[in-house]
């Protein structure tokens, strides 16, 4: 396949940042779709090796014999996908970094989307669509909204790590994604962007495909992660919370995502034994009730000690 936009030598107006961790098996895939973008921007693509194991940087290296816009980035020196995206971004020649994800799957007008979304923005989150790569799983989708509500801090919205674009002066200004945490650390980049006066803007039609995890022990550690980020959230941002309460929040009892938000674990816990027959009947199903458990357990169970509190800044975004 030929990419939709040659890079040739012109310097790049986007880089596609990605961090890479034993993907061999389904970078390809990505790459094959980045290859296919119908837009008209040279853009550049960052695969960024975390010191993989597997066949992941020999595959980038045989593409990029045939792709001139694809670059292995080296991002072995600090683990974790945050550094790996901070490392990709420092190597990133463009203006505007757009970020994805090895295992996932973009949409042929995903590049094209951002770009008309950053024209009169500085970041902006893509949404996300479940079924393509995940057949036979609907009872496990999830948000497929571009952004999304957490009780740590409800008066800002956030988006994923794995369908963002941000300009890459406002990426530099707050420091970029926080290399201790390893969960929610996607949310809490989106709030310090927005704290730092950037609207987070939506881009419905820069849509990925995402793939989930395989396995109900991938599924508990990802859920028990991400209820762990979740404390360790909501402890940061709780001078900020009060502070933005204070000036207008929404209403937990009255605000129909928010309720959501924060009661989807508890409800799953309620339905557990309702739902014990269908369980029996299709084994896989109970992974989702297990998964609440495990997110519970995270939060109950992070530590906080260490943790530094944000303080409110003098001039704090508009939440009306």
């Amino acid at each position: 396949m030929t990419p939709a936009v040659s890079m040739g030598p012109a310097t790049p107006a986007m880089s596609v940042v990605i961090p890479a961790y034993d993907a061999e098996a389904t970078l390809g895939e990505q790459l094959a779709a980045l290859a296919g973008q119908d837009a008209e921007v040279p853009f550049e693509v960052l695969v960024c090796d975390n010191g993989s194991t597997d066949g992941t940087a020999e595959l980038v290296r045989a593409a990029a014999l045939t792709w001139p816009w694809l670059r292995l980035v080296d991002a072995s020196g600090r683990r974790g996908a945050s550094a790996a995206r901070n490392i990709g971004a420092a190597a990133a020649r463009a203006p505007v970094l757009l970020f994805c994800d090895a295992d996932d799957v973009v949409s042929p007008g995903w590049v094209r989307a951002f770009d008309e979304a950053l024209r009169g923005a500085a970041f902006a989150a893509g949404a996300v669509e479940h079924a393509r790569l995940n057949g036979g799983r609907d009872w496990d989708f999830g948000w497929d909204r571009p952004t999304f509500v957490n009780p740590a801090l409800p008066q800002l919205r956030a988006g994923g790590s794995g369908n963002m674009a941000i300009r890459a002066d406002a990426f530099a200004a707050v420091g970029g994604f926080d290399e201790l945490l390893f969960a929610a650390e996607d949310i809490d980049f989106s709030w310090r962007v927005q704290l730092a006066g950037h609207a987070l803007v939506e881009a419905p039609a820069a849509i990925v495909h995402v793939r989930k995890r395989a396995g109900l022990g991938a599924a508990l550690r990802q859920a028990y992660a991400k209820g762990a980020g979740a404390r360790v959230l909501s402890h940061r941002y709780a001078a900020i919370r009060e502070a933005l309460e204070r000036e207008a929040a929404p209403d937990p009892a009255t605000d129909p995502e928010l309720r959501a938000a924060g009661g989807r674990g508890r409800a799953r816990l309620r339905r557990l034994p309702g739902g014990v027959a269908a369980i029996l009947r299709a084994p896989a199903r109970a992974t989702v009730h297990l998964a609440a458990l495990a997110y519970r357990a995270g939060y109950r169970r992070a530590r906080v000690d260490g943790v530094v509190q944000l303080a409110p800044a003098a001039a704090l975004p508009s939440t009306r």
